[in-house]
């Protein structure tokens, strides 16, 4: 739509809603704007989410006229907003790029065995193996307290971006990460052979090398 459509389209909706409905609006758009997602299965969002549904088209073309396209991904249980420009993009390093794609490779292995809605999840142990087992890096996670350290600022990172969510607990164990659907609009992949050649990409290479990786295709 134009912005003159959409603008048009928001004050028509806008003049309709109640004074709480405008509140939930304004929260809605402020959490969109600051955090991409808003992800039906994680606890925190899910009112918003819902409420969010019930308003799409409101959001739409308040989003639009702003220059955002807003999506609604109902089998994915994701609403988020993208942009042609730059500041829809998380710029990575490269231990959490890696990261990100085990993770990708997990959702994909255990989402063959779960049922369609179940959550998948795994631990920061099978995390931090399968980092370790792809031999990115001389040693273990355990054995380099700096790698460890960053390990987990990845682990957080990923958290605020809401692709996997835990407990604020996250030494090397057996703490459980959910990750959520929204991974699968971050990283795109048809096989594990696929992310297993994306991983085979990061062999060598700075330590500190960064990754551009767009939050929602």
């Amino acid at each position: 739509m134009t912005k003159s459509e959409a603008f048009k389209r928001f004050n028509e909706f806008y003049a309709k809603l109640s004074d709480s409905d405008r509140e939930a609006f304004s929260r809605i758009c402020l959490k969109l704007l600051d955090e991409t997602f808003l992800v039906k299965d994680r606890e925190e969002d899910r009112k918003d989410f819902l409420k969010g549904v019930d308003i799409i088209n409101g959001l739409r073309a308040y989003f639009a006229f702003i220059d955002y396209d807003l999506v609604h991904d109902a089998e994915k249980g994701v609403i988020y907003i993208r942009t042609e420009l730059d500041s829809n993009r998380v710029h990575m390093r490269k231990l959490e790029t890696i990261v990100l794609l085990i993770l990708r490779g997990i959702f994909y292995d255990e989402s063959t065995k779960a049922s369609l809605n179940a959550k998948i999840s795994t631990t920061v142990a099978e995390i931090a193996r399968q980092v370790d087992r792809t031999e990115i890096y001389s040693g273990t996670l355990k054995e380099n307290v700096g790698r460890s350290a960053e390990f987990r600022e990845a682990l957080r990172s990923l958290r605020r971006h809401k692709i996997i969510d835990f407990d604020e607990n996250i030494a090397l164990g057996e703490t459980p990460i959910v990750i959520y659907r929204s991974i699968l609009l971050v990283v795109d992949a048809n096989s594990l052979d696929d992310l297993a050649r994306r991983l085979d990409d990061y062999k060598g290479g700075a330590d500190d090398e960064a990754d551009n990786e767009v939050t929602a295709d």
